[in-house]
């Protein structure tokens, strides 16, 4: 599957409104952000212009200050992957323990993706798909686990020890 993410990031670009009611819009607001100039962020973002490109870090910004996700999505679609959005909040929340389940799940779920869509499952396929299946049962339950220790440890520091009576 191939995405052409430039014309979306164009798009992106175009659609910027500054917060700054007497700010400039589309490219020439989010470039003076970017402290680049509108004529660069408008090359680097033409698909007719095949000499200049976005860095990771400019992509991001992009993304990040127009608040489209459309070009970041394509590019993970192209990859066979779909994102998962979360607040920034929730990111900063993210434990390792939770991203190994994310990447278990997804796992899992690619594996019984392509279990299904085969006409007829072979041993490998099932085999495969059986164990992601339990490498992602055994991500949760391992999450499961060190959260009951968690709550454990919380109620262990609630209890107030009991004086006897003179």
């Amino acid at each position: 599957m191939k995405f052409d993410v430039t014309p979306l990031l164009q798009a992106a670009v175009q659609s910027y409104r500054s917060p700054d009611p007497d700010g400039s819009n589309g490219a020439l607001g989010l470039a003076k952000l970017m402290r680049i100039s509108n004529g660069i962020l408008s090359r680097k973002v033409s698909p007719l212009d095949t000499g200049a490109h976005c860095s990771p870090e400019e992509f991001i910004t992009i993304c990040r200050e127009t608040g489209d996700l459309t070009p970041l999505h394509a590019m993970a679609a192209a990859l066979g992957c779909v994102l998962l959005p979360m607040t920034p909040e929730a990111a900063a929340d993210v434990s390792p323990v939770l991203a190994t389940n994310f990447k278990e799940a997804g796992e899992w779920l690619q594996a019984a993706s392509d279990a299904y869509a085969t006409p007829a499952l072979s041993d490998n396929q099932l085999a495969q798909a059986t164990k992601e299946g339990i490498e992602s049962i055994q991500a949760t339950a391992n999450t499961l686990g060190q959260l009951y220790a968690k709550n454990a440890a919380a109620k262990a520091a609630r209890v107030t020890p009991l004086r006897a009576a003179a």
